[in-house]
């Protein structure tokens, strides 16, 4: 689709940098320069060097008992569900982030010498047309999905939502969940995703001496951004694109009230999505964004909006602290 309009590599994009991009000026708009902590655009770039560079830290912090959130972002087609969950689960050289994830979790538990329980569970939901649904347990989701509940006490939960404690069998548990959220074909993906999907690892840890920490992974795979004019969607495909859109424009206001100073009001309940997420937009988490963009002049007004985004994310400070409580021992010495 992209060579038939007339594509082809941007000329106004380029990298003087692996952290860098400059947007030349084009119809009408002014020349731009985007900074970013890593900017993967070489075609040669594995599986294994996004995980390396853009995801390892937040497994670590996990397990160090704190709470992550990794987020893919960007136009429909661009690669999200290719970089966080990739085209095979399994085959080493072909597994995204999400699976490699979870392989990091155990290999750290694996290689453990000092006698700490480990705990592990993990629930599966999709955002569908703002109707969240339970990815492990399909049974349960209803006409109405799932509700999002928050208390004072609590924060944000999803009332009912199933939990599976795992030992090694986590990867069956990602191919169960992908099985049944909801993707469609259109002009510009042929397994386009039409939903949200969230997934969530909880690692609990409780050392000899009795003391616990533990750390919330969220690893979110974000449906596309898209302009219906490109896709061709129509009927029930339409309905679902104008609910991508407005759950995306939701968390671009979140984030643009983020970056506002004193902003009293950051409209988190305006969608399932960042209702669900608050504590990485703004709260006890640490947070990474990934933004995949398409290099074609076809799509270089989609790219540059995306480019935009990430850079007002970027400026956004969330306030971390490691979830640990002490043991009498410690507490005592």
């Amino acid at each position: 689709r992209e060579l038939a309009e007339g594509g082809g590599l941007a000329k106004q994009l380029s990298f003087p940098t692996d952290k860098c991009v400059e947007v030349a000026p084009f119809n009408g708009r002014p020349a731009n320069t985007f900074n970013f902590d890593k900017v993967f655009y070489d075609p040669s770039t594995t599986q294994e060097d996004i995980y390396e560079l853009a995801a390892k830290q937040s497994i670590e912090d996990v397990i160090s008992g704190y709470n992550s959130t990794i987020f893919a972002y960007g136009q429909t087609g661009a690669g999200k569900s290719f970089t966080m969950f990739g085209p095979d689960i399994v085959v080493p050289e072909l597994k995204g982030i999400i699976p490699r994830s979870c392989m990091h979790i155990f290999q750290h538990i694996a290689s453990d010498t000092e006698g700490t329980e480990y705990t592990i569970k993990c629930s599966f939901l999709e955002i569908y047309k703002e109707i969240v649904r339970d990815l492990l347990n399909p049974s349960s989701n209803g006409t109405k999905g799932l509700r999002v509940r928050e208390a004072p006490n609590k924060g944000v939960w999803v009332d009912g939502l199933h939990e599976a404690y795992v030992t090694c069998e986590v990867l069956d548990l990602i191919k169960q969940g992908e099985s049944q959220r909801a993707t469609s074909s259109t002009a510009m993906n042929a397994t386009s995703s039409r939903s949200h999907s969230l997934f969530i690892l909880t690692l609990h840890q409780k050392t000899r001496d009795g003391s616990t920490k533990e750390g919330r992974l969220n690893l979110a795979d974000l449906a596309g951004s898209e302009k219906v004019g490109k896709t061709g969607a129509t009927g029930d495909t339409l309905e679902e694109a104008k609910k991508i859109n407005q759950s995306l424009s939701a968390l671009g206001n979140c984030i643009n009230a983020l970056t506002k100073a004193k902003v009293a009001h950051v409209p988190y309940r305006d969608s399932k999505l960042t209702h669900i997420l608050r504590e990485s937009l703004g709260g006890n988490c640490k947070s990474t964004l990934l933004v995949a963009c398409s290099p074609h002049v076809f799509n270089l007004e989609e790219t540059v909006s995306t480019l935009m985004f990430a850079k007002r994310a970027k400026t956004i400070k969330n306030s971390v602290k490691v979830n640990k409580q002490r043991s009498v021992e410690e507490l005592m010495s």
